[in-house]
């Protein structure tokens, strides 16, 4: 059933020691099912490359397999720029998923990656807003989105589809809850 245990994953310990998330099938369902951050089908590609014990890798495997996508799967060494432009451009990739400081060096150092994609989510950190500007210029219809959540509600709670018209002005929004969310904004007495 939706809350038999799926798999668990630890956080990542930023708020002191990590701890395990028994994630539970409905979580991932919640997380692909129904969703308008990205566009999940049979006509998008997406790249296997988090390591299985981060939860971005739910989002790679479940978003594209639970709706026939193709799911390529990168080879089990350190990727660096040029391996990623190349599995880009000979797999098809159309939708990558990768971490804020992957983001910034690809924006800085090698911003033809992104040429190929339609779709491009990054977060897991503060977002630089310069870089997100510097990649909406050169490529105004590439969807961008700056994904927010912590593990224990498994991978995203909050999204923001960078607009064309984009500049950088004070930080990246995280965004609004993804269907099926609620989010509640508490005081520090724990108040809504």
């Amino acid at each position: 059933g939706g809350d038999s245990p799926l798999y668990v994953m630890f956080t990542s310990g930023s708020t002191g020691t990590p701890k395990g998330v028994v994630v539970p099938h409905r979580a991932v369902a919640r997380l692909v099912v129904g969703q308008e951050f990205i566009q999940f089908g049979p006509d998008e590609t997406f790249l296997l490359h988090s390591p299985l014990s981060f939860d971005a890798s739910t989002l790679e495997l479940w978003g594209s397999l639970l709706h026939g996508a193709r799911l390529v799967l990168a080879p089990n060494i350190s990727l660096g720029l040029d391996d990623y432009a190349r599995i880009i451009v000979e797999k098809g990739v159309t939708t990558l998923w990768l971490t804020a400081a992957m983001f910034h060096l690809a924006a800085e150092h090698a911003p033809d990656l992104f040429a190929p994609l339609r779709q491009l989510v990054f977060g897991g950190d503060v977002i630089s807003p310069r870089h997100v500007e510097r990649i909406r210029k050169l490529y105004p219809a590439l969807r961008m989105v700056n994904g927010y959540g912590p593990t224990e509600n498994t991978t995203f709670t909050c999204c923001y589809q960078v607009p064309r018209e984009y500049r950088a002005e004070g930080t990246l929004p995280i965004g609004s809850p993804i269907a099926h969310t609620t989010v509640h904004i508490l005081d520090a007495e724990h108040n809504a």
